[in-house]
């Protein structure tokens, strides 16, 4: 029997990048053993089941910027088909694994399929690397630095991360020039057994068809999203030397296409969360020279993000109400005729259903949309439950993972945190668009009937 080759995989799931990527660094350390990048397509990862076009098409183009880059190099990103444990069983048929190396997710949702992947490298003797690379800090770190539970508030968060320390700063980047790759189309015998793409599949052809007026308007991709981090920066600077921080908070623009949020890029990891909390610091230090020191304040939407990890990284049912230990159960009404005219943007609310219609045409609205979204739909108006809600943007929200999305639901509906049972103040939904939209284009631009 011939000798199987040596090979170290870096299994791609939400990391999809180059830059501070520690996985990388470790899978290629030992140059002598040849590089495997790989992404499986198991329905899960890093979308949801029930992913809509824009999500998957944007995933895809994150994929396709990674196998050019891989490329350059002389090698490419293997594309395969299956369940994470039979992908690797299959190559472990034909290839001698040394290492698996990947990010962490974080969520508890995932933790079934990592630790199935985890129990079969241990019983073939293959090494595992798991790197902290999508959050700031190990969400698990926390809750044991909390005495083995999450924070359940937000400035009990931040006390707890204080008291770790700050964040890594990004790693440097992997030099590839010397790494040897594996192409899986270069084994045949597998290929009789593996389903392997040879080329970035499209939406289509991995079951995702494009509705009726859905238009794309975002791409992804590490190299396009580098491009606006450092735009992002610049103005982030800007906004410090005329004293304000924030500036997408302080002056939202609910029509700039594309818009200046990161979001999407971080979710799915084409900007690291390190590199990106850490240039806006290092931004603050040296307008103001360090006085005062930068603070999470400057940041807080990044530590909100880690705030959720944290507190769904050992809550399996973080997602829904009735078993979510943090939920408190509100009688929701039931009423169908209502949830479809708010899930068809039909609700004769103009703004409430530009913004439904925008969701589900382009994959993306500005935080003011979605906070109007998810108060008219739960306390604010209908009083329906806000799984419904969770759901519809997991489905079309690119840049919608499970634990951001699902807390903020809890949080502007008051089912859980700070905000538990507190309705004392709700949107009219007939004027709250007035000041970010005062003209209407907004409206006419997604509701052109009017």
């Amino acid at each position: 029997m011939p000798t199987k080759e040596i090979v170290n995989i870096l299994w791609f799931r939400n990391g999809l990048r180059l830059h501070d990527n520690e996985s990388l660094l470790k899978a290629t350390k030992d140059t002598s053993q040849k590089l495997l990048p790989l992404f499986i397509f198991d329905g899960e990862t890093p979308t949801t089941k029930h992913c809509k076009y824009n999500k998957m098409a944007f995933l895809l183009e994150c994929l396709e910027d990674l196998d050019t880059q891989f490329w350059y190099h002389g090698g490419k990103l293997n594309l395969v088909e299956g369940d994470p444990v039979e992908v690797l069983r299959k190559i472990s048929k034909h290839f001698s694994i040394d290492k698996l190396c990947f990010d962490q997710d974080c969520e508890s949702i995932w933790l079934e399929r990592d630790n199935a992947v985890k129990n079969f490298c241990g019983t073939h003797r293959i090494t595992v690397e798991e790197s902290i690379g999508a959050t700031l800090w190990d969400p698990l770190e926390i809750i044991e630095a909390n005495g083995g539970s999450p924070p359940l508030t937000y400035s009990q968060f931040c006390q707890v991360t204080d008291g770790i320390g700050q964040p890594r700063r990004p790693v440097a980047d992997a030099q590839l020039t010397d790494v040897q790759f594996v192409e899986l189309e270069s084994c045949e015998n597998l290929l009789s057994e593996l389903t392997v793409f040879p080329n970035i599949p499209t939406p289509q052809m991995l079951g995702i068809e494009k509705e009726n007026g859905v238009d794309k308007i975002y791409r992804g991709g590490e190299r396009e999203a580098l491009k606006y981090f450092y735009r992002r920066i610049k103005h982030e600077r800007e906004s410090f030397l005329e004293g304000a921080f924030l500036p997408n908070r302080l002056e939202p623009d609910i029509l700039v296409n594309p818009p200046k949020s990161l979001s999407p890029d971080i979710k799915f990891g084409c900007i690291s969360v390190k590199k990106f909390y850490w240039a806006v610091l290092d931004a603050w230090g040296e307008v103001n020279d360090d006085h005062p020191p930068g603070s999470y304040k400057i940041v807080s939407q990044l530590i909100w993000r880690e705030f959720f990890y944290a507190m769904s990284a050992n809550n399996p049912f973080y997602g829904e109400m009735t078993r979510n230990p943090i939920c408190i159960n509100i009688p929701w009404c039931e009423n169908d005729d209502y949830l479809n005219l708010f899930l068809g943007g039909q609700t004769g609310y103009p703004f409430i259903d530009a913004g439904i219609r925008q969701l589900k045409k382009e994959g993306w609205v500005h935080h003011i949309i979605r906070n109007a979204l998810s108060m008219f739909l739960t306390r604010g108006d209908l009083w329906l439950n806000w799984e419904h809600g969770l759901n519809m943007f997991l489905k079309y929200l690119i840049d919608a993972d499970w634990s951001v999305c699902a807390g903020n639901w809890m949080w502007v509906s008051s089912s859980a945190f700070e905000k538990s049972l507190n309705a004392s103040v709700s949107l009219d939904p007939g004027v709250y668009g007035s000041r970010v939209d005062p003209e209407g284009e907004y409206i006419r631009k997604y509701v052109p009937e009017l």
